[in-house]
């Protein structure tokens, strides 16, 4: 619990959870998941079949469909973890992305996402 705690309290932007399509290419490879927690600073993306190795350059694509809007988007990252959950379904392979574009960038691109899902972003 306190290990979680202090997590909390190094991060520098606030996460929601939220459940977004995605695909994520690396190095000539891709996989399909979902983004299930997104801040300005990174994505959790889960329920993908392969992950790149921890360090790894990703581009996160996605697109969001909530009549009536449409919006997608497409950012560049990093792997920062990867690891796997286990349920009574087998397990999910999940991990990290960091994002690597200038803040105000993936603010410009992620707010009107947290918009349409999560109403107000402050």
């Amino acid at each position: 619990m306190v290990s979680q705690v202090k997590r909390e309290e190094r991060r520098r932007f606030k996460r929601w959870e939220i459940l977004i399509p995605c695909t994520v290419e690396w190095q000539g490879s891709s996989t399909t998941g979902q983004i299930t927690n997104l801040s300005f600073g990174g994505a959790l993306i889960k329920q993908v079949n392969a992950a790149p190795p921890k360090g790894t350059p990703v581009i996160v694509t996605f697109q969001v469909k909530k009549e009536p809007v449409e919006l997608e988007g497409r950012l560049a990252g990093r792997i920062v973890h990867t690891f796997r959950q286990f349920t009574e379904r087998g397990d999910i392979i999940c991990f990290g992305v960091q994002f690597e574009e200038p803040v105000e960038e993936v603010r410009s691109k992620l707010i009107p996402v947290f918009q349409t899902f999560v109403g107000e972003v402050d």
